[in-house]
C-alpha cells in the first residue's frame, strides 16, 4: 500500500519493526521527533528532498546601512504555488523560511541594464531582424557573429567586474555580499538562486523514498533500545531478558551504513574551487 502522508509513514515503520506482534515501546512524541530528526537529516543529505527556487527582492536603505540582507524578508520565491497545512490553513510554497542554502546572487551591475542605452540591449536591438529572419544571406545566418560579440562582451565582463561572492549562513539567516555597500542602491533588485526543503504535504511521495524510510526505521530501533536500556537484566516470564544492547548495536550499524550509502548515492557533490 501507497504511504502518503505522516502517520501511514509512522504505522507502516512501526510494522516494520515488529508492531502489533511486538510491543515497540516508544512514546508517541519520541516517534514525532525523529521523524523530524530523520527528515532534517534527509534535507541535508539527500537531493531529492531539495528544490531549487529564485527569488526576487528589492534593495532597501536598512540593509544598506545595516550591510547585510534578512533572508527572512525575501517573501515568495518566482513561481510560489500555494499549499494547505494539516490544519486546514493555507500559505504558499516555497517561501523564505524554506530556504536550505544559498547558491547564487546576481546584483545589479551596468552589464544587465534596464534601459534602452543598455549594451546588450541595443546590440540585440541592432540584430534582432537580421538574427529572426536570417537575412544575412548565408546559410548559417548572422548568428555566429551576434555570438562572437556576446562573447567579447561576457569577456569584459569577466576582467573589469569580478563575480559577486557572499557569505550565507542558515543558522543566522542573514546574506553578506562581498561588496561595497555604497555602490547598492535602494530600490534595485537582488535575484537569489536558493535550494528549498521540499514541502511533503504539498509533496507526498517523499514518504516513500526507500531510504527515508529505512533511515527513520533505524532511528526508531535506536529509540526502542534506548529505552529498553533501564531494564537490562531484568528477567521476562519464562527467564528471557531483553536484550537491548543487540538492538542498540543493530540499528547503530544500519544508521552507518545508511548514511555511507547517502554519502556516496544520494548527495550532490561539493563544486571544485578553481583559481
Amino acid at each position: 500500500m501507497a504511504v502518503t502522508t505522516r502517520q501511514e509513514f509512522i504505522d507502516y515503520t512501526l510494522r516494520h519493526l515488529g508492531h502489533p506482534v511486538i510491543q515497540i515501546n516508544v512514546d508517541t512524541q519520541q516517534i514525532e521527533d525523529r521523524v523530524d530528526e530523520a527528515l532534517e537529516y534527509m534535507y541535508e543529505r539527500h537531493f531529492d528532498f531539495n528544490h531549487r527556487a529564485l527569488y526576487v527582492y528589492q534593495v532597501t536603505e536598512e540593509d544598506i546601512a545595516r550591510k547585510s540582507f534578512d533572508v527572512r524578508t525575501f517573501g515568495n520565491a518566482m513561481g510560489a504555488q500555494e499549499r494547505t497545512f494539516p490544519d486546514g490553513s493555507t500559505g504558499m510554497w516555497p517561501i523564505a523560511a524554506d530556504i536550505r542554502t544559498i547558491t547564487k546572487v546576481y546584483a545589479p551591475s551596468h552589464k544587465v541594464g534596464d534601459y534602452m542605452f543598455d549594451l546588450r540591449y541595443q546590440m540585440t536591438l541592432f540584430d534582432f531582424f537580421g538574427l529572426y529572419f536570417n537575412q544575412s544571406g548565408y546559410p548559417m545566418g548572422p548568428m555566429a557573429s551576434y555570438m562572437q560579440s556576446m562573447s567579447y562582451v561576457e569577456l569584459i565582463n569577466d576582467v573589469f567586474n569580478y563575480p559577486v561572492s557572499f557569505t550565507y549562513s542558515k543558522a543566522t539567516d542573514r546574506l553578506f555580499l562581498d561588496t561595497d555597500f555604497t555602490k547598492l542602491t535602494s530600490s534595485r533588485y537582488l535575484m537569489i538562486e536558493a535550494y528549498v526543503k521540499i514541502d511533503p504535504n504539498q509533496y507526498p511521495k517523499i514518504w516513500e523514498d526507500r531510504i527515508f524510510k529505512l533511515y527513520f526505521a533505524a532511528l526508531l530501533k535506536k529509540q526502542w533500545a534506548q529505552n529498553l536500556m533501564k531494564f537490562s537484566g531484568v528477567p521476562l516470564p519464562g527467564g528471557a531478558q531483553l536484550n537491548a544492547g543487540a538492538i542498540m548495536a543493530d540499528a547503530t550499524r544500519e544508521l552507518l551504513e545508511i548514511e555511507n550509502t547517502l554519502l556516496k548515492t544520494h548527495e550532490l557533490p561539493p563544486d571544485p574551487l578553481i583559481g
